[in-house]
């Protein structure tokens, strides 16, 4: 976001497969997020129903995680709600 300003609207197409990476998506200045993935593991699982589901568990993860960042609306959030943690070590 720093890079482009507001000359572009940056849009999230990778690795969102819970709430949360919703969330700090949108928290790092994402104007909103791809969910295909998700959507296709639920449509293979279910059908409609499944892609339902697949909705229905990403919009409580995302109410959980704000609500664990003690932001009420996706316009609270920012960037400072977001730390990056390197989950694999060469040590």
């Amino acid at each position: 976001m720093k890079a482009v300003g507001n000359k572009a609207e940056v849009h999230v197409d990778t690795g969102i497969m819970h709430g949360a990476d919703i969330v700090a998506a949108i928290a790092s200045g994402a104007k909103f997020t791809w969910i295909g993935r998700a959507y296709l593991y639920g449509l293979m699982a279910g059908g409609k129903p499944g892609v339902d589901r697949t909705l229905e568990i990403l919009s409580t993860q995302i109410v959980r995680t704000m609500k664990l960042l003690g932001a009420r609306t996706i316009s609270e959030l920012n960037p400072d709600h977001v730390r990056f943690i390197a989950r694999y070590s060469d040590k």
